[in-house]
């Protein structure tokens, strides 16, 4: 299933039935009176996170937290299938609920899984990562946990009785501060840090046997290049023709590698960026897709620095300590808190930006003139500045570009019409 017709099983269907638990477990809460003081420690926690391996990443600190708090309780995690390689690289997790989501057959299958998953283990407690969902505040209930905690804000009110412990989510604050929260609620004492995946022999081995396919020695300096974004919202896909751009403009490097990167699925697309690429004065390899999810992390450890937009491997990357420069239109740097000398970011903010925390529909439809906006030439100079290479000429470094002058901008934020989105589907611009 694609992500339009997810959000449509999650409104017209998930929707009513959320609403008809919500009223069947404020009966139920009133006649059967549990204790809710977390003073009985459970058995087993359920965490729930379907989608967005940013937000997975940036949550590890919870896993470690309940490990901490909860050191006898088996930890299990549910989540769809394009986010199980990374929960399985956290060692804090015992259990991987994997729910396909490849159709509806699946997704009920899947479903029952899970709740019977958190029924066997006898899971006293869930934590609910997501914030809009229907489909999750449903398997929460299902699982007749005696302690189910999310967040809740103006579009999830149907979750107020369907849930024990419920933080009000802020879309102005920083994501990890939001987790941070919840953590607390439970008596938990989270640490805002990242937390590496494991990288592990296996993945280290994939990659090692990737680059002598290349031709790459094992000393050279790698530079990543991610110019993909997930369906969440592709509109945070800067266009393609300027990643090339900044790659045909780095200087010759001794021992350089550029690695265009991406899943199986986005290989085409990385294949139509790299053909942009000319007159580069260093190799360029695509490697989207030849690589398992395991491999794929070990080579962004192995990594020198990161160019990337607001995407998944962004965060893992950065949880790996790895340098980076990011892109940033739909989403806003300051959400995800990247500090630190070997962290730039760039955005360009416009009237419509960020948008992709208050709607599941970009106002832009498709033309994301905030990402199209955001010039090249500073980006290059970044690259160029956290690998030690030599300056191109040009604007110098911006972290936050301001916004330009009022004058010179047209009215942002008009809903356009859906044939605008085609304009992610072709070729790079």
């Amino acid at each position: 299933m694609n992500l339009r017709a997810k959000l449509s099983i999650d409104h017209y269907i998930g929707a009513p039935l959320a609403w008809l638990l919500n009223g069947v477990a404020r009966v139920i809460a009133r006649v059967w009176r549990r204790d809710h003081s977390l003073r009985t420690p459970p058995r087993a926690v359920l965490f729930m996170k379907f989608m967005g391996l940013g937000s997975i990443a940036r949550a590890a600190f919870l896993l470690e937290a309940a490990r901490q708090r909860f050191p006898q309780a088996r930890i299990g995690f549910a989540c769809f299938p394009g986010c199980a390689g990374l929960v399985r690289l956290y060692p804090q997790v015992d259990d991987v609920i994997v729910v396909r989501d490849n159709g509806l057959f699946a997704l009920a299958r899947g479903t029952v899984r899970l709740v019977l998953w958190a029924w066997r283990n006898r899971a006293d407690l869930v934590i609910d990562l997501e914030v809009h969902s229907k489909y999750s505040s449903i398997c929460s209930a299902l699982t007749l946990a005696r302690d189910r905690a999310g967040f809740a804000g103006l579009t999830s009110r149907f979750r107020r009785g369907l849930y024990t412990h419920l933080i009000f989510w802020n879309p102005i604050r920083p994501v990890d501060v939001a987790y941070r929260q919840l953590g607390r609620a439970l008596g938990m004492r989270p640490r805002l840090r990242r937390v590496k995946p494991s990288v592990t022999a296996a993945g280290k081995n994939e990659v090692r046997g990737l680059l002598a396919t290349l031709g790459i020695p094992e000393g050279a300096r790698l530079l990543g290049v991610n110019p993909n974004a997930s369906e969440l919202r592709l509109e945070r896909r800067w266009p393609g023709a300027n990643f090339a751009r900044v790659i045909t403009a780095l200087p010759p490097a001794d021992g350089l590698h550029v690695l265009l990167l991406g899943s199986r699925a986005e290989r085409d697309y990385v294949a139509q960026v790299c053909a942009l690429v000319t007159g580069n004065a260093n190799p360029v390899h695509n490697v989207a897709g030849r690589l398992p999810f395991e491999g794929y992390v070990a080579l962004l450890a192995r990594l020198d620095l990161l160019l990337t937009n607001d995407s998944g491997p962004l965060h893992i990357a950065a949880a790996l300590r790895v340098p980076t420069v990011s892109l940033w239109g739909p989403g806003h740097p300051r959400h995800y808190i990247l500090r630190g000398a070997q962290h730039v970011h760039f955005y360009r903010p416009i009237y419509c930006s960020p948008c992709i925390y208050t709607t599941d529909v970009p106002p832009c439809g498709g033309d994301n003139q905030c990402m199209q906006r955001l010039d090249w030439r500073p980006v290059a100079r970044a690259v160029c500045s956290l690998l030690g290479l030599p300056m191109p000429p040009g604007p110098g470094v911006e972290r936050v570009a301001a916004s330009e002058p009022a004058k010179h901008l047209p009215v942002f934020g008009y809903w356009q019409r859906e044939s605008a989105a085609s304009a992610l589907r072709g070729v790079p611009r």
